[in-house]
């Protein structure tokens, strides 16, 4: 082995796997000395010899912008070579597009005119990309949307380069017609952007089957594009879809042109999008008024408003039906107990059989039914507390501290600039702390160990309000702040962020073994709760009278929701097999 190889891939630590190219697999790395992260993109010898490594390096080297994944070294290790390129967190376009109603008309637009912008400088350079597929289109998440970036020259060529072997290598649903008999061209990138427009606002392709099935259809059969569709529209995707490359556009640049040509026609405003747009899953999302309580549904009238549930035994991680309730105040012998606080409880959580209660200034824990403060402060704070019950962390302004109860401990911590807007136990060994930047609309999340290390940061590219932990190892659910339509999937390692897009503005949230429970405010009467699968797919709606004042699931397929209206306060169970929706407990 060589020494100098194995000291230069010494300098990335591995945190995952992402994803698989064409050639090998793609890890997430921090590089040690700078803590940035990169995305090592794996090329095994045998299968990617030194002339297609030396090809796709230079096409990377060549082109430099900023819809084009960069590549900054090549490292070796054993019998492999890496390519270190920009890390993009949000993972393919190929991921966004299988999330049901996950983009606008207006998104679709802006990703199609990324792509068409990096073909541009691509094309520029004389290099013909002939992969273009939303796999190969890779995602950074901005404070406005999506950033597209082109991934994978690994089959790129110059575009007066002769093709000797006649290799047909793509992807056949993306493949230009002359692109099956080895030919190529800048139309042919541009054939395949056309695929990738029609899949976006239509939700599937144009042609469909085996390989050799594809190869008919665009070769033979002629595209129909949905006449739903404005007709300026139809006209640039059935443009790009020429099979003749001559009759299709003459470059990225007249097709990004005319596809913004086409948001300002007059067709293209009246168009009702949600018409045609198929393979969605919106059939599957189904939105009920809560009638008919007794088929799916225990109702018990409550003396008081309930502001905490929670199941028992392992904090958020439910293994029984017990349920526990928590009222508006504590009853009176224990409000004298917690030094005559005439503060509300606000929250509450369980941690092996304990019970934590939090008002709006202290936090107490309830040993054998009486309670204990934990922590008091004149001012609001921020709170945590472990699966496990044995530490908590509270966060006032730029101080955090961490107070082990098992052994009596504190330890805390300073931050210079920026104060925490969430703090997040998502296991028992570790917190993450998230810290807005407001002057850029970014925010940082640090992962802290229990014993208040700092272990690495992460950059993200929105502000956040609050965040939950999951039932998913390493996995957070953050609320945007300032826009709370959006929630995000933070992957803490690897590093990956899911934006989920919502109708309605988030109010409560909480996570359960099948996925989330979301509130949002429905209109000025009723509430709506949206259950969400693991991957943040709208799975079911119900609309119920009141508004929500508390939600936990107390077993797996079992949800109770606290609701106060003008009848009064209501506790509900809902049994969530009887819904007979999509999940599988």
């Amino acid at each position: 082995m060589n020494p100098k190889a194995t000291s230069q891939f010494s300098k990335y630590r591995i945190l995952g796997l992402v994803g698989r190219g064409q050639f090998g697999k793609v890890l997430c790395a921090r590089m040690r000395d700078t803590g940035k992260l990169v995305a090592l993109k794996e090329l095994e010898n045998k299968r990617f010899p030194t002339s297609k490594l030396l090809r796709e390096l230079r096409f990377l080297l060549t082109l430099e912008h900023e819809n084009i994944v960069s590549c900054t070294a090549l490292v070796h290790h054993q019998n492999y070579r890496y390519l270190v390129m920009d890390y993009c967190e949000g993972g393919t376009l190929r991921d966004l597009m299988n999330y049901p109603k996950a983009l606008s008309v207006q998104q679709c637009f802006d990703l199609v005119n990324d792509i068409l912008l990096g073909l541009e400088h691509a094309h520029g350079a004389n290099i013909i990309h002939c992969d273009i597929k939303p796999e190969n289109v890779l995602l950074k998440i901005t404070a406005k949307g999506w950033k597209a970036k082109i991934s994978d020259f690994g089959i790129a060529r110059l575009s007066q380069e002769i093709d000797s072997d006649g290799s047909n290598t793509g992807s056949p649903g993306y493949m230009a017609p002359e692109r099956f008999y080895g030919q190529f061209s800048a139309a042919s990138d541009l054939y395949a952007v056309g695929i990738i427009l029609y899949e976006l606002l239509v939700g599937k392709r144009p042609f469909s089957g085996m390989p050799t099935e594809l190869m008919n259809a665009h070769l033979n059969q002629r595209v129909i594009v949905p006449e739903t569709l404005p007709r300026s529209l139809q006209m640039v995707i059935a443009r790009s879809l020429e099979k003749l490359p001559k009759r299709r556009y003459t470059s990225a640049k007249e097709m990004r042109l005319d596809l913004l040509a086409t948001i300002n026609s007059q067709d293209f405003s009246q168009a009702n999008f949600g018409q045609f747009k198929s393979g969605s899953g919106a059939e599957s999302c189904v939105t009920m008024l809560f009638a008919n309580k007794a088929k799916y549904f225990a109702q018990k009238d409550m003396p008081e408003r309930i502001v905490g549930l929670a199941g028992a035994d392992k904090s958020r991680f439910y293994s029984t039906s017990s349920l526990h309730l928590h009222w508006h105040s504590l009853s009176l012998d224990q409000e004298e107990q917690v030094a005559k606080s005439e503060h509300n409880i606000e929250a509450i959580a369980f941690a092996k059989k304990t019970l934590f209660a939090l008002t709006q200034r202290s936090l107490y824990q309830f040993v054998q039914g009486k309670p204990k403060s934990l922590y008091q402060s004149t001012q609001p704070f921020k709170w945590a507390i472990s699966p496990n019950g044995d530490w908590f962390a509270i966060s006032t302004g730029k101080h955090l501290e961490i107070r082990n109860l098992v052994y009596s401990r504190a330890m805390r911590l300073e931050f210079a600039t920026r104060e925490l807007s969430c703090i997040i136990a998502f296991n028992q060994h570790h917190l993450v702390a998230i810290a807005n930047k407001p002057e850029t609309n970014e925010s940082r999340a640090i992962v802290i160990s229990r014993r208040c290390n700092i272990m690495y940061r992460l950059a993200l590219p929105i502000p956040i309000e609050a965040g939950i932990a999951t039932f998913t190892s390493d996995r957070v659910m953050l609320l945007e702040a300032g826009n709370r339509h959006n929630i995000y999937l933070l992957d803490l390692k690897p590093y990956r962020l899911a934006r989920i897009p919502l109708e309605y503005e988030v109010l409560k949230m909480t996570a359960a073994p099948w996925g989330y429970a979301i509130t949002a405010s429905y209109n000025a009467y009723q509430t709506i709760l949206m259950l969400l699968d693991l991957r943040g797919n709208n799975i079911n709606n119900l609309i119920m009278d009141g508004e929500i004042t508390a939600i936990a699931p107390i077993d797996i397929d079992l949800l109770a929701i606290a609701t106060t209206d003008i009848s009064g306060y209501k506790l509900y169970v809902i049994n969530l097999k009887k819904l007979e929706i999509d999940l599988v407990f």
